[in-house]
């Protein structure tokens, strides 16, 4: 009999509603700026750069709120499965691929900072420091992410094959 699936979802921590409310207000001061400061004579604008302006006021807004809304999600059934939402960064990692699957406390130093980011072994995402995993491919780039109870997962992908030693 298989063990029930796992899956944990940990939303972002502190820095990164930060970070997407600064874009969203950036955006949107960058966009009021043109419209309350009268341009000098001669430098109207046309209707390609207000809808310029328009495109890249929305782009930001939604960039922002995306960022604000940021979570990872670790699920593990017949593979072990990573997935950033809203965004589309998703890694899938066949049970039988992991080579060793190590505890470790991540933090922006340790990770080559936060978001989701390459380091030397492999790939690192980092939306909040606390503890996680650093996962081991067999021939490919290892995984470093965050989990809630790494002890836990560590114990789930033993029970279900995954070679975590």
């Amino acid at each position: 009999m298989r063990p029930a699936p796992y899956e944990e979802t940990l939303p972002s921590g502190r820095l990164m509603p930060v970070v997407g409310i600064a874009l969203i207000v950036i955006a949107v001061g960058a966009v009021a700026l043109p419209l309350v400061v009268p341009p000098s004579p001669g430098n109207d604008m046309g209707p390609g750069d207000t809808a310029v302006l328009i495109g890249t006021l929305a782009v930001t807004v939604v960039l922002g709120v995306g960022v604000v809304r940021m979570r990872e999600t670790v699920r593990v059934d017949d593979v072990l499965e990573v997935r950033v939402t809203p965004f589309w960064y998703r890694r899938r990692i066949p049970l039988d691929q992991i080579a060793s699957v190590t505890p470790m406390t991540l933090t922006g130093r340790n990770s080559g900072g936060w978001g989701i980011r390459l380091i030397p072994s492999g790939t690192a995402i980092l939306l909040d420091h606390g503890p996680g995993v650093h996962v081991a491919v067999h021939g490919k780039r290892a995984l470093r992410f965050r989990c809630g109870d790494p002890d836990a997962l560590v114990a789930v992908l033993e029970a279900r094959g995954a070679s975590v030693r």
